[in-house]
């Protein structure tokens, strides 16, 4: 007997991830996932056998497109305080780009979900250790605060993501407008190109050692 296309499973993820940010990860089931992607239902326990594997295999892919986009702007030519730069910039635009997903995950990782935090423990330290790395070589070069390492990954970190998720829980949650500003605006002006390029000199500035 012929074994199906390896396509087929490339469709089901695909339709999967249009469809999380309407039904979030909970609302992924078999037939209406199937039904999207036009594939026989009989497939989805051909390629994954469970719901938790199918998640978990989203959820791989996002993140190694992340790592690749991570790993790149941290390498490269250019002194460690101009390759932090670029992690920064790049982290805040991959989670721009993906951050209906980025706040999905974030609420599965807040519920301890068992196979979301199997994938945190087994993932997280791969992109961790690469900043680690970089933070050090910025430490070395006098750069940053003589901090330990978790506090200063925590703040650029943080910095550059959170407004990704506080957009997108105010957008989920239909409010209209911040500060007397529409919501459209605001979502505009802390997610773009330019802000985002702007946030990342405030972080190298707030991680810049101070003057004795």
């Amino acid at each position: 007997m012929a074994r199906p296309s390896r396509s087929l499973d490339l469709k089901l993820i695909a339709a999967a991830r249009r469809m999380l940010p309407d039904v979030g990860f909970s609302g992924l089931k078999i037939r209406g996932v199937a039904r999207r992607a036009g594939v026989n239902p009989g497939m989805f326990h051909y390629y994954f056998k469970t719901q938790g594997a199918f998640r978990r295999r989203i959820v791989q892919e996002v993140y190694e497109d992340f790592l690749a986009s991570f790993v790149e702007a941290a390498g490269g030519a250019g002194e460690a305080r101009a390759r932090l730069r670029r992690v920064l910039v790049a982290v805040a635009r991959f989670a721009r780009d993906n951050r209906i997903f980025y706040t999905l995950l974030v609420r599965e990782l807040l519920n301890a979900q068992p196979d979301m935090s199997d994938f945190a423990k087994e993932n997280f330290p791969r992109h961790a250790a690469v900043l680690m790395k970089l933070l050090d070589e910025c430490r070395r070069e006098g750069v940053v605060r003589p901090l330990p390492m978790p506090v200063l990954a925590a703040f650029a970190m943080g910095s550059m993501c959170l407004p990704n998720v506080v957009v997108t829980a105010l957008e989920r949650n239909r409010v209209r407008s911040l500060g007397g500003r529409a919501m459209t605006t605001v979502a505009a002006d802390l997610l773009s190109d330019e802000l985002i390029e702007v946030r990342a000199d405030m972080v190298l500035a707030g991680l810049a050692k101070g003057r004795s």
